[in-house]
């Protein structure tokens, strides 16, 4: 006996559905009330890095946080390496805003499409910058647990 594409898909979807469901006595997992809280957080945790203030940071970061800013870049492995490493520079620069073009969550993971902007004050030796990047944050317990930032292809970066 063959069975049809039509078929073959209508039972794909009922398997899955009810491998979805919950069993009995569990409460069904709303996706998108945990996407939209995983969204809002990493949108949070973007706006207060105009806080200028790596300790600000902290409550939206795992303590093991993996954070690597380009792929050709090294990793940062824990909210502690990354307070050493971004807190004086952070705090050299005269404002910080991060502008989110789109977002989107899907379970614990947030995308998110930005441009950064660092500026240095006037006659400062340290450059202003402009980063266009790609950001893909992974939530665990209501923490950014992994961090990736990508430049966006094509996108030309401002320094200075």
């Amino acid at each position: 006996m063959l069975v049809s594409r039509r078929e073959l898909a209508v039972a794909g979807a009922g398997i899955g559905l009810l491998t979805a469901w919950p069993a009995a006595g569990e409460e069904p997992m709303d996706f998108s009330e945990i996407e939209n809280a995983n969204e809002q957080l990493v949108k949070d945790f973007c706006h207060d890095w105009s806080l200028r203030d790596v300790a600000a940071l902290e409550k939206y970061l795992a303590p093991d946080l993996v954070y690597q800013i380009t792929p050709s870049q090294p990793l940062i492995t824990s909210f502690e390496q990354l307070r050493r490493q971004m807190g004086p520079f952070m705090q050299r620069m005269e404002s910080i805003e991060w502008e989110i073009l789109r977002s989107y969550a899907v379970g614990p993971l947030v995308l998110n499409e930005r441009i950064d902007h660092f500026n240095a004050p006037a006659g400062s030796k340290a450059p202003s910058m402009r980063f266009h990047v790609a950001g893909h944050f992974l939530v665990e317990d209501g923490r950014i647990k992994v961090w990736k930032d990508w430049p966006m292809p094509g996108a030309k970066q401002f320094i200075g």
